[in-house]
């Protein structure tokens, strides 16, 4: 059985929203004139990030250099953060939920007195009361809520890495840079930098930044079969994907997460065989180009939004469809 449904996508951008201008009806967040800010030590890295910054659409940008920014630490970062803030009075701020984004974004958010909608998945702006309207998951991944400040100013939110479509970036493009003044005795700062030690990532899964992904889900029963998973990554040149339910057994490593707890992923290509489809792993990995759903049941929540969809036993189905590959890609390299 193949399934095929066009589907919007998402996209969002920008760090400060301007209150100079009123959206369009529907419009997504970050559309219009985007405000970027930029925190970081001293030296010219700061406007070489400003002019990517423009290159992917940002016209303006906050830049904020100072000796204590040198490295990231709370308390100067979330001081820089809300001075500008409070400067310059943004209607919206967000952040990328990265760990240190995440550490940040709930020290500003508490110091200005203002909400924070975390993980979001989608940003739309009401054009008629001007709120950000944040989508994110909630009851353990069962459900997507989106939620609203009404009363407070800033807005604010933060979104994981690759989540919300990357814009082609254009070169011709340029912006204002706004140097903005900050000074911060490091005697006042309580926690210091001693030692940068850089994770070991070799050998380890890269699953945000892969072209082709194979998951694999609970309904390929147990550890063994999942090494069809294995076997037709391995063919495609594909990162090894899993569900929660797949890693919490132990048959797949914690980085091979995908989902709401785990990576969220944006490849060309996603095959998700044995995975059901719960709101809890699609919110990790729907942003894919083309998406290919295995399993069994027929009414699976993942049919509803795969783009090709095949009715069958996922152990059956993995190695055919490995046996294919192999076959092509042979005649593909003979024929040059």
């Amino acid at each position: 059985m193949g399934l095929h449904r066009e589907r919007a996508r998402r996209g969002a951008s920008g760090v400060l929203g301007t209150p100079g201008r009123r959206p369009q009806a529907g419009q997504r967040a970050g559309r219009g004139a985007l405000r970027g800010g930029v925190i970081c030590g001293p030296g010219e890295r700061g406007k070489g990030i400003c002019a990517e910054a423009f290159r992917f659409g940002a016209d303006k940008c906050y830049l904020l250099q100072d000796e204590v920014l040198r490295d990231y630490r709370n308390e100067p970062y979330t001081k820089a953060l809300t001075d500008l803030v409070n400067t310059y009075q943004p209607e919206i701020l967000m952040l990328g939920a990265t760990t240190l984004g995440r550490d940040l974004a709930g020290s500003v958010a508490t110091t200005l007195g203002t909400g924070l909608v975390a993980d979001c998945t989608e940003l739309l702006i009401d054009t008629e009361t001007r709120n950000l309207a944040s989508t994110r998951p909630t009851f353990g991944g069962s459900l997507l809520c989106t939620i609203m400040t009404q009363r407070h100013r800033p807005q604010m939110a933060t979104v994981r890495p690759r989540v919300m479509a990357m814009p082609e970036p254009d070169a011709t493009r340029s912006g204002e840079i706004v140097e903005v003044p900050f000074s911060m005795i490091e005697t006042s700062i309580i926690t210091k930098v001693l030692e940068f030690i850089p994770d070991d990532t070799r050998d380890k899964p890269n699953l945000p930044f892969a072209d082709i992904i194979v998951s694999g889900g609970r309904g390929l029963k147990n550890q063994e079969n999942f090494r069809h998973v294995w076997d037709l990554a391995k063919v495609l040149g594909a990162e090894v994907g899993a569900s929660r339910p797949v890693v919490q057994a132990g048959w797949a490593e914690l980085d091979r997460q995908v989902g709401q707890s785990g990576k969220t992923v944006r490849p060309k290509l996603y095959i998700a065989a044995g995975i059901s489809g719960a709101i809890q792993h699609r919110v990790g990995m729907d942003g894919a180009d083309l998406i290919i759903a295995i399993n069994t049941d027929p009414n699976a929540p993942i049919f509803d939004f795969a783009h090709y969809g095949i009715v069958g036993n996922a152990t059956t189905v993995l190695p055919a469809l490995t046996e294919a590959f192999k076959a092509h890609l042979a005649q593909a390299k003979k024929t040059g």
